[in-house]
């Protein structure tokens, strides 16, 4: 979390109208009535050819088209929708004319099968995401009679929320810092608007060990440009989580875990590398409980945070108590939530090599005590995380200048490259 997120914290809560709040309270609301389906379109597609996916919702009149979109190179489709039966179909449209013409290739989900939608169902733990909704293109003519094929209007297109294995740059315009506020303040807006994924700077190889970045609070990827920088590009490949950081951990967590599950299907890697900064190393260490100790894979091989508040954030508790709406995020990284306790109940020794880095370089305050200028140093170096850590090493840096200090980079390329087992 920067500095900039508690200043403004402070100021919005004493100081303002309380607009910021006004709109978050209704973002919530939204939000919590809202899924997510998600999908993937398979078949022998020409690259040249745009896949259109349709969503339908049956009404008393019949199918009508609910909202549709063009997928991206990786043919993931998600659409974000309200409690009730939908209807899934896609079609190779070979003449761009958002129809679908009885010479181009179609598919649909199930039969097609009606998809039932219920935020409810989702917000209850422990419940499992709904499975991919996978199409597969493979024959023509046959598209279903009821569902209409002219989907051509302007008012149904959205954006697949979904971004995975997308090849991009750390100077794309998706990653600038307005996107990132946008993600703490409004996290529905940002599903909407940016999505959430796992990034590539370059196409997979499977003769490079990926490493996974997470950002914290407010964050976006390019904050790790700096350790990019000094990455060995020939034996590595960076990838990026990029989420809406104001979402509750457990949530975002069980979605990098989702998307982490779906490359490592795909492309079957058996090493994977982790390096996150402040609240991103708690959803890093939720995401490995679910993946590594839950679900037993083995492919997670280390993990290092930096500047992360394991002890939670006592301005987050303040803001739960005191705050006219809450960010979802700040009922966890209070220092007495249950998410900070249930985290620290499946311990990563012997399972994951984890190192803990941490500052020291900030001032006392009348909000905290000593700090890196965010992050209380009790709260960076708590005893919980100190007993899974198989290193520790604390630097003069604040919460923002370790992702960029020549020392702090220094080790963490020595942490990955040192007893990996990355000879293939």
């Amino acid at each position: 979390m920067s500095r900039t997120t508690f200043i403004l914290f402070v100021l919005v809560l004493f100081f303002s109208s309380g607009c910021v709040f006004f709109d978050l309270e209704k973002e919530m609301a939204e939000y919590e009535k809202t899924s997510g389906l998600v999908g993937q379109v398979h078949g022998n597609i020409s690259e040249k050819h745009p896949v259109v996916v349709v969503l339908y919702k049956e009404e008393k009149q019949g199918f009508e088209v609910f909202q549709y979109l063009i997928t991206d190179e990786t043919r993931h489709f998600s659409f974000l929708v309200q409690d009730g039966v939908y209807y899934i179909s896609a079609f190779e449209d070979s003449n761009r004319n958002f129809i679908y013409d009885e010479n181009e290739v179609c598919g649909y989900y199930g039969s097609p099968d009606g998809i039932i939608a219920n935020a409810k169902e989702r917000a209850v733990k422990n419940v499992k995401p709904k499975p991919l909704l996978d199409i597969e293109l493979k024959q023509s003519s046959q598209y279903p009679a009821a569902m209409p094929r002219d989907v051509a209007d302007g008012d149904f297109v959205v954006k697949s929320f979904k971004k995975l294995g997308v090849v991009t740059t750390l100077d794309d315009e998706i990653f600038n810092q307005k996107n990132g506020s946008l993600g703490y303040w409004k996290p529905l807006s940002f599903l909407k608007d940016v999505g959430v994924g796992i990034y590539f700077l370059e196409p997979y190889d499977p003769d490079k060990i990926p490493v996974l970045f997470v950002h914290g609070a407010v964050g976006t990827p390019i904050g790790w440009q700096p350790i990019v920088d000094q990455l060995d590009r020939r034996r590595y490949q960076p990838w990026f989580y990029y989420y809406p950081s104001g979402l509750r951990l457990d949530t975002i967590g069980g979605a990098l875990n989702t998307l982490v599950t779906e490359l490592s299907r795909k492309h079957h890697f058996t090493t994977l590398h982790i390096i996150a900064h402040s609240m991103g190393g708690l959803v890093s260490r939720d995401f490995i409980i679910k993946n590594v100790i839950e679900e037993q894979q083995t492919y997670i091989d280390k993990f290092i945070s930096m500047s992360t508040p394991w002890g939670g954030v006592s301005t987050a508790a303040l803001g739960v108590k005191k705050a006219p709406a809450v960010v979802p995020s700040w009922y966890d990284v209070s220092p007495d939530s249950d998410f900070l306790k249930e985290i620290y109940e499946k311990p990563l020794s012997g399972k994951v090599e984890f190192h803990l880095l941490f500052g020291v370089r900030g001032k006392c305050s009348m909000m905290m005590k000593n700090n890196d200028g965010t992050v209380e140093i009790a709260s960076e170096i708590d005893h919980r995380a100190q007993e899974d850590a198989a290193g520790f090493y604390g630097f003069n840096e604040d919460h923002m200048s370790i992702l960029s200090s020549d020392r702090v980079i220094k080790k963490i390329v020595e942490l990955i490259e040192t007893n990996t087992g990355d000879e293939r």
